[in-house]
This record gives structure tokens, sequence and C-alpha cells, in this order.
């Protein structure tokens, strides 16, 4: 009763619509993890360089809530006046538009990071380091 609002609702649903909203919920938080490390890394990607990676991810983050702040409330105009499937194929679309612009208009990041040189640093050890600085004190250098 708690969380549908019915009595008895754990009773009146199949075990199978249990699974498959359980499934379903799972799936949702494992692409959400997922997606919210991987935007995070386009975003660095492109970025990537210009200083102005705190400024994009400030924007794209914006550009999310907006859409979804957006979207909950567009989705409830329309069911309300055209029904949930209409609603389900108008924002379907919504969705689909930048999708579709995602997939043919971002630039793909890792052919440019392979062609940067891979910089190696190598610590030296006590006995490769310098005899002494300066000052006369023996330290441990990086190469």
């Amino acid at each position: 009763y708690f969380l549908t609002g019915i009595k008895n609702a754990q009773a009146e649903t199949s075990v199978l619509l249990q699974v498959i909203i359980l499934s379903t919920q799972i799936l949702d938080g494992v692409g959400a993890g997922v997606f919210g490390t991987m935007y995070i890394l386009v975003t660095s990607d492109i970025s990537g360089g210009t200083g102005r990676f705190s400024l994009t991810l400030g924007l794209t983050t914006a550009a999310m809530s907006i859409g979804g702040t957006v979207s909950g409330y567009l989705g409830q105009a329309l069911a309300q006046d055209r029904g949930y499937q209409m609603a389900f194929l108008i924002l379907g679309f919504m969705a689909l538009v930048p999708a579709v612009g995602y997939l043919l208009f971002m630039p793909e990041t890792s052919k440019e990071m392979d062609k940067k040189e891979d910089v190696v640093v190598r610590m030296t050890t006590i006995e490769e380091a310098p005899a002494a600085n300066e000052e006369g004190e023996s330290s441990p250098a990086i190469v």
C-alpha cells in the first residue's frame, strides 16, 4: 500500500510483472551509473586542452537537468491531453532526434588520443640519482 496506494497491490500483481519491474529498475540504475561516468569522460575528451572543461561540464549538466525537468511536465501534459500512448511516442521521437544527431555529428575522440605521444615518466633509484645537489644534499630525481 505504501508504494502503490492500492491495498493488496502485491497480491494483485503477478510474480512475472514484479520480476520485470525489478529488472527494469536494476537496468535503469546501471545505465544511470554508466551514463554519469561516460558523459564526464566525453566532456573531458571534447574540451581537453582548452581550459574550458568546467564550463563545458556545467553547460552539459544544466542542459540535462533542464531537459529532465521539461520532459516530466511535457509528458504529463501530453498524457492528459492526448493519452499515454501518444505521449510516449512524442517524447520518444523528441529523444530520438538528439540521439541521431549525436551519432552523426559527434567526433570520435579515441582516434585523437591514439595520435598523441605517450609521455613516460621514469623515477630513478637512489643509486642512479645525482650524488648531491647544490646544497650538498643527496636526493632522488625524476628524469
